[in-house]
């Protein structure tokens, strides 16, 4: 048995607006919606090669408290600008002791999208 990739399912209790936001600032890809009597029910979204799944429902006190959500990029500098530009805030990138060049923002649902330059460096 080997483990062929993982799918992240995040709670919005707006998926419609989660997804504008999305793709908007960070600019992640929609690739499909389920919708039903107007509203999203489910859908997904595209963060280079991996999928997000995501529930149009508030979530309940059964699916855990939240997530930090780690997004590897080419240029971290490059992603900052654009969620700058987009008029949202974030702090600048820094550069961590364990290797990477990270910056973080939180979506306005409460999410935090950590964006890495690079891989972490732990010691053996």
């Amino acid at each position: 048995m080997k483990f062929l990739n993982v799918s992240p399912y995040l709670y919005y209790a707006d998926a419609e607006a989660a997804l504008e936001w999305l793709g908007r600032v960070l600019g992640f890809g929609n690739t499909r919606r389920y919708v039903e009597d107007g509203v999203v029910q489910e859908a997904e979204i595209e963060v280079g090669p991996v999928t997000v799944m995501m529930s149009g429902r508030k979530p309940g006190p059964q699916d855990g408290p939240g997530a930090l959500l780690i997004v590897h990029v080419d240029d971290v500098d490059e992603q900052y600008q654009r969620v700058r530009a987009a008029g949202v805030d974030a702090d600048p990138p820094r550069d961590e002791s364990y290797g990477p060049r990270t910056f973080h923002v939180t979506d306005p649902w409460g999410y935090k999208w950590s964006f890495w330059q690079g891989e972490a460096v732990y010691p053996a």
